[in-house]
């Protein structure tokens, strides 16, 4: 029985382009005597095919999580004018065999080119309901200040959809913003179950919300009392000692157990006690924090991140274990230069930046490069052969619409080079060649983490790492700061030492053969600090990183 997985390697290797003889004639012999080959290969090949036609007529992405559980899904990619003329015979040898089941479907021309077929686009009516994409959220976490979360919860990030259900921390700010429009800005500690887009019940914690017109009737819930808001501004304060309510712009509805309500408009405050009585009070609301007040103490806390990162970053530069430190900070206007950080200075491990712009990065202080085109990319050469790799880079994605999404790439993949990037999935896929190109001998490995994307981290700054240690066999993927995945390599799938050369950040190498196109493989989104050390460094090492660098 033929291994499925050699079958997904070999296609995923001519897929890359970087599948040499020895491995043309393997998939070969497959397709030509196994038929569980050639039912593989055809299925990659239909949905290669859908997906190329998808993108020239705009219709909508293929569900690949449809697929069984425990199928490897492998992101299928058109095929290449730089595919030799063995690939047009191979085509052809397996057209032979399943001609009958490959009638009418698209197969290369001796000149390369594919032939076109008009496949009318799918409109969503004629879609499975079930396959459209779904969130549980019925708010969203904006702004967090000082935050410190207890054991029972979670630790959640800004710009989280939050669920119906509990949220509570012990000390700190955050602001919540409901889908209906209603914001609150909470002090801890506090405890507060999220109902609906429209209602939540405050437990315990002070908070300050601002209700406009569009989301007139949301409501709060308290053990003693419910606050129906009819477009205003006011603050709440639950403690055991009762509860206290100010109107500061508008006005509310307060309804208590025995079916009273009473109303409470601008300047009017009151404090329902443990006893069921109101009593009037004086408003504070200095004692509420606000939206805009809330905004200075963030900017605050960002100065006093960044200025720390800088003194992180600056010590970092002297680690003798460093390649090259791209720190994104460096003065100047740059000159289409990414300058490398590195101590002492070495301006030939300098990128030169190729159609990227530099956009505001992690902090407002400091600068990224974006890559939206198809030819955005940032060229470096480094030299040297090293034992073992750490890749370590902040990554803010905008969307993963390439089926090969690239972070960093060495332009020919031989002996020795790494390949990192994420695929159409969600996963981080990172290889090195163990044998020069041409040359018999093992496969190169390929280390996929289980899938990290989600439509929630869309243009969020996120740390990825990755680890090649050597001499341990052993590839390990990092997501912020904590492990995603560890493969254990078989030694022979793995060279002696590392190299790099010539190579591309975001991006891969144009083609160099006559009238050749290139596959777009431009990472989309944009690039804040990357890290490259000759050693595999230690998980506890990747997380103080992502401590030091975390906006």
């Amino acid at each position: 029985m033929v291994d499925v997985n050699e079958i997904d390697s070999l296609l995923l290797e001519w897929e890359c382009g970087t599948l040499d003889d020895q491995g043309i004639e393997r998939l070969r012999t497959l397709l030509k005597t196994n038929s569980a080959a050639r039912s593989r290969f055809i299925q990659m090949q239909l949905l290669t095919t859908a997906l190329h036609l998808e993108a020239d007529t705009g219709a909508t992405e293929i569900d690949t999580n449809s697929a069984p559980v425990g199928t490897t899904v492998i992101p299928a990619v058109q095929p290449r004018f730089r595919q030799t003329r063995a690939w047009n015979q191979l085509a052809v040898s397996l057209l032979l065999f399943t001609v009958c089941l490959l009638t009418g479907w698209i197969f290369y021309r001796e000149t390369g080119s594919p032939l076109t077929q008009s496949v009318p686009p799918s409109m969503p009516s004629q879609r499975d309901p079930a396959a459209e994409a779904t969130s549980e959220g019925v708010a969203l976490l904006t702004r967090l200040v000082d935050v410190r979360w207890p054991d029972s919860q979670s630790q959640i990030e800004v710009g989280q959809a939050l669920p119906r259900g509990s949220f509570q921390f012990d000390e700190g700010h955050a602001q919540i913003e409901f889908l209906c429009g209603a914001t609150l800005i909470v002090e801890g500690p506090a405890h507060i179950e999220l109902q609906s887009p429209t209602q939540a019940r405050v437990h315990k914690g002070r908070l300050r919300a601002h209700v406009p017109p569009a989301a007139r009737g949301f409501t709060l819930q308290m053990d003693d009392l419910t606050l129906v808001d009819l477009g205003t501004e006011f603050g709440l304060a639950v403690s055991d000692a009762g509860t206290d309510v100010e109107v500061f712009d508008g006005e509310v509805e307060l309804h208590d157990p025995s079916s009273r309500i009473q109303r409470l408009t601008t300047g009017q405050a009151l404090v329902l006690t443990d006893g069921g009585e109101y009593r009037e009070k004086k408003p504070e609301p200095e004692k509420f924090l606000d939206i805009s007040s809330l905004e200075v103490k963030d900017q605050q806390l960002q100065s006093a991140r960044y200025a720390r990162w800088r003194a992180w970053s600056k010590a970092l530069r002297n680690d003798s274990r460093l390649i090259a430190y791209y720190s994104f900070a460096e003065p100047g206007d740059w000159e289409r230069r990414l300058v490398c950080s590195t101590l002492p200075l070495e301006k030939d491990l300098d990128g030169a930046i190729v159609g990227a712009r530099e956009v505001p990065g992690r902090w407002d202080a400091k600068r990224a490069l974006e890559f939206k085109q198809p030819a955005d990319r940032v060229r470096v050469q480094i030299p040297g052969e090293y034992e073992s790799l750490t890749f370590a880079a902040w990554v803010k994605i905008d969307s993963l619409d390439r089926w090969y999404n690239s972070l960093f790439l060495t332009d020919s993949y031989d002996k020795g080079e790494p390949h990192w990037q994420i695929l159409d999935t969600g996963q981080l896929y990172f290889s090195i060649r163990p044998v020069d190109r041409g040359e018999k001998g093992p496969t190169d490995f390929k280390a996929l983490s289980p899938p990290f994307w989600n439509p929630s981290l869309n243009g969020k700054w996120i740390h990825l790492a990755v680890t090649c240690d050597l001499a341990t066999s052993t590839i390990t993927h990092y997501l912020n700061g904590t492990i995603l995945s560890r493969h254990k390599v078989p030694p022979e799938q793995l060279p002696e030492t590392t190299r790099f050369g010539a190579a591309a950040i975001g991006n891969w190498s144009s083609p160099t053969l006559p009238g050749q196109r290139f596959a777009i493989r431009n990472l989309n989104g944009a690039l804040d600090e990357l890290i490259l050390f000759s050693s595999a460094l230690s998980p506890e090492e990747i997380q103080e990183i992502y401590q030091h660098g975390k906006p």
